[in-house]
């Protein structure tokens, strides 16, 4: 009569685990002559939209390579706008309370937490 402790056959299967191999990347080959590339890139670029816009037409290298010659990436209107209202927010910030050092901060906060009620304090927690 078999055990009720005995195994019903074989090791544990795990989900995931054997038989599956990785499949492997192709690696791409790297010019050599980094003069031919760039001309060829620069061929690419000249018959592509123009460079404050890649299209979908471009590879991504082509289109980073387009950018990086032409000086960066253009702002779009949301994002002058955002800078531009961040820029005057930070203006007036500083008009209002002005430029204060860390020590003049830190004396502020103290001369605050000085006024404050007992209310506030930590209490004391254990002997001591």
């Amino acid at each position: 009569m078999p055990s009720d402790y005995t195994t019903a056959g074989g090791g544990l299967k795990l989900k995931g685990a054997g038989g599956i191999d990785k499949k492997k990347k192709k690696k791409r080959p790297k010019p050599t002559d980094t003069a031919s590339h760039t001309t060829a890139v620069e061929k690419r670029a000249a018959h592509a939209e123009p460079a404050d816009s890649p299209g979908r037409a471009l590879s991504p290298e082509t289109a980073e390579q387009v950018l990086r010659d032409a000086g960066g990436r253009t702002k779009t209107e949301a994002e002058k706008r955002h800078e531009e209202y961040r820029r005057k927010r930070l203006e007036e910030k500083m008009k209002r309370e002005g430029v204060k050092t860390h020590k003049e901060k830190v004396e502020e906060l103290n001369k605050y937490l000085s006024g404050l009620s007992e209310h506030h304090d930590m209490p004391k927690i254990g002997p001591g």
